[in-house]
């Protein structure tokens, strides 16, 4: 058995589908409130029945039906589903073949039987004010905060100067003192030395901060979760010029985060992030949009364009419908499509098709809400050429 506890990556997803053993039963679970277990294990053997009964239709032998869900029939005890009470659980079952996810967002109870497993679950992102960090940058302080659901956590940064003080590298810290201000202007650092006194603020600060992200660096090496900057606009600009983290918002917190508690920060972090990803889903639309406009398109909102595509690696990125089903059958050797209102037998959600086939090609999908997809077919996609 294989039990992913934060959701599946693409490779993840891309491997279950190459399986080539069917029928594939596709079993989602719905989290359910604490103290609801039983209830629970109830539902999971009202879907496990449905799935005998749709294998039953498919002409699969009732035995081999029975043995093949057996390890989601030992799931039904309710002592084992308590682990996974407060989460939604997809079960992936084929001869041979057990694989369970403890996804990251919430899913309804269903279950598909087809020819390949039903991914469109596991590609529907995980929201982005899930999982953030927010580095509040000062001279005299550096904090890493990592905001989730569950809570606010400090993220140790044992490499990091403390403050500006440590950063001396010529180990002249002892010899330094603060020269007061003049005519309102800022303090400064003066050091003496051979040529009198050598002030030289700029680089001290970029020497702090390139150590403070050499830390974060490598504090968030395993992770592709958003960074926020929290600092007043000079530093934060600085500390863009020496950034080593690829996943870092274009949107800051403006202002000094020494007065500002963990949960304002990322409160405001979050607000920071949310309208960061707004510009992104805008310039995305407009480049779309764009595409369409190509001779011969770029891009596309038909299944009937779409699905040659995909077959053919041609589709770099697909939006498909997390909440919408497009009934049919799609034949690659001819490339003909028939639609259906209703499922028939032996009809697929061709949203899923299509998501297959785009990753099996290396292609980029995200499952989102229909009313997020340009069009209104449930499907969008941009080509490669």
């Amino acid at each position: 058995m294989k039990v992913l506890l934060r959701g599946v990556s693409r490779e993840e997803v891309r491997e279950l589908i190459a399986l080539n053993e069917a029928p594939w039963v596709s079993l989602f679970l719905a989290p359910y409130p604490p103290g609801e277990t039983l209830q629970r294990a109830v539902q999971l053997e009202n879907l496990l029945r449905r799935s005998e009964a749709e294998l039953d239709a498919r002409g699969l032998d009732r035995e081999e039906a029975r043995a093949m869900l057996a390890p989601v029939w030992e799931m039904t005890d309710a002592r084992a589903l308590e682990e996974y009470q407060d989460v939604g659980l997809a079960f992936y079952v084929a001869p041979g073949q057990f694989h369970l996810y403890r996804l990251p967002h919430r899913v309804s109870d269903a279950v598909t039987v087809g020819r390949r497993p039903y991914i469109k679950p596991l590609l529907i992102p995980r929201p982005a004010t899930d999982s953030f960090y927010v580095l509040a940058l000062s001279k005299s302080r550096v904090r890493l905060l990592h905001a989730t659901p569950s809570g606010i956590t400090m993220v140790p940064l044992p490499d990091a100067p403390e403050d500006l003080l440590q950063t001396d590298s010529t180990g002249r810290q002892a010899q330094r003192h603060i020269a007061p201000s003049t005519r309102g202007g800022a303090s400064g650092a003066m050091y003496p030395g051979h040529g009198g006194n050598i002030y030289d603020e700029k680089a001290e600060v970029q020497r702090y901060l390139q150590a403070v992200s050499n830390a974060v660096e490598r504090a968030l090496s395993q992770t592709h979760d958003p960074l926020v900057l929290a600092g007043v606009d000079y530093l934060v600009s600085m500390y863009r010029s020496l950034n080593g983290y690829a996943h870092l918002v274009d949107d800051h917190i403006s202002g000094s985060p020494d007065h500002l508690s963990d949960a304002v920060l990322c409160d405001r972090g979050a607000n920071a992030l949310m309208a960061h990803l707004g510009r992104l889903a805008t310039d995305e639309r407009d480049r779309f949009a764009a595409l369409l406009q190509y001779n011969p398109p770029r891009a596309s909102t038909s299944l009937r364009s779409i699905l040659p595509a995909a077959h053919a690696g041609r589709v770099a990125r697909l939006l498909v419908a997390s909440d919408q089903q497009v009934w049919g059958r799609y034949n690659p050797d001819d490339e003909t499509i028939s639609l259906h209102d209703e499922p028939l037998p032996g009809d697929d959600d061709l949203l899923n098709i299509a998501a297959q086939q785009t990753i099996l090609h290396s292609g980029d999908v995200l499952a989102v809400r229909a009313n997020e997809i340009p069009g209104s077919n449930g499907a969008a996609a941009i080509f490669r050429y």
